[in-house]
């Protein structure tokens, strides 16, 4: 036997990559798996928050029908012979005053129709499509809860930044002007920025409740910066010259970045919340399709259509759970002194 035949190859076991030699799909991908195990009831918000946003940018296509379709029915009291024999005998139409229905020829609106195979969710007071509705509802919504939320956070953090890092008269100044925000009733303060405009519509709803966050917001940031502007890079970013903004926007901003996105992703559940009781009191935009005004019908109906208000009111808590559900998930995941809890944290 030679000396090549009398070697024995040992097989090669396989290694196994780490997640960061894998390819960027499949670390998202694990990313994801991770979180879903980890936090279900996150996944689920975020799940929430995919339906509704879908719905919301894909209304034309998701939505049966128009929102201001009326259907209508042929008219079930429509007296045939009576109405042949009103047009020689006008009398017969005085006698049946009651009745105007039996002369009425042309079809009728489809007023609160039940769940049904042609409308899922049936038809609401005006004989519009109930599901259709909902969907165009999530537009203005969605709309209004996001970029509210953006102003909120965006000059919220820009106060809060300046207020935390430079302190002395600045900061006095900015929180005497959050107190005052703080103190005076939020209902009236949206109230007064509405009304101001003649005909107020969704970006001066936006608007208002955007004014109505930055406070909470700017407390929020400058408790963070407080905390952070002694850290030692930043008093190392400082030895070297590096300017005020240079400080607080490449080294004190990324590194606030966690609770601002918690904040961010709360607020936005909270600003529906708003949005649709402005509208359910009458304060908002008068011609368009809104959740809160849909209520507000709904309760008008009372028993005589309890489902009416039951679905739209199941589009707003699904919408708002979603973002409260996702932002407590990120508040786990993002929190330093959160990450050691067990998988199971957030129930």
């Amino acid at each position: 036997m030679s000396q090549e035949q009398g070697v024995i190859r040992a097989p090669i076991a396989g290694i196994p990559k780490s997640r960061s030699d894998r390819p960027i799909v499949a670390r998202a991908s694990l990313a994801v798996l991770d979180f879903c195990r980890q936090k279900p009831l996150g996944a689920i918000g975020f799940l929430l928050i995919v339906v509704a946003g879908f719905g919301a940018i894909f209304s034309p296509l998701v939505a049966r029908y128009s929102p201001d379709e009326i259907f209508t029915r042929p008219n079930p009291g429509f007296d045939q012979a009576l109405y042949d024999a009103a047009q020689t005998n006008p009398l017969i139409r005085v006698q049946n005053a009651d009745h105007p229905e039996k002369f009425t020829k042309e079809d009728v609106p489809i007023f609160l129709a039940s769940p049904s195979a042609d409308h899922w969710l049936g038809t609401d007071s005006h004989g519009h499509d109930l599901y259709s509705r909902i969907i165009y509802g999530a537009k203005l919504s969605l709309f209004v809860g996001v970029f509210a939320s953006v102003i909120a956070t965006v000059a919220g953090t820009l106060l809060g930044v300046v207020s935390g890092y430079f302190g002395g008269w600045v900061d006095m100044f900015i929180q005497r002007i959050t107190d005052a925000l703080f103190a005076f009733p939020s209902l009236i303060l949206l109230l007064l920025i509405v009304q101001v405009v003649d005909r107020p519509n969704k970006y001066w709803i936006t608007l208002a409740l955007g004014i109505l966050g930055i406070s909470q917001v700017i407390r929020i940031v400058r408790s963070s910066v407080l905390s952070t502007r002694e850290e030692q890079y930043i008093l190392a970013a400082r030895s070297t010259g590096a300017s005020d903004a240079r400080v607080m926007f490449r080294h004190i901003v990324p590194n606030i970045v966690a609770p601002l996105i918690v904040v961010f992703t709360i607020a936005i559940g909270a600003y529906i919340l708003a949005e649709a009781g402005l509208e359910f009191i009458g304060f908002g935009d008068p011609v368009a399709i809104s959740w809160g005004k849909m209520v507000n019908e709904g309760r008008d109906l009372g028993t005589s259509s309890p489902l009416y208000a039951l679905f739209v009111g199941l589009a707003i808590t699904f919408s708002v759970l979603g973002f409260n559900l996702a932002g407590d998930a990120l508040r786990d995941v993002l929190d330093p002194r959160l990450r050691g809890r067990s998988g199971r944290a957030g129930f």
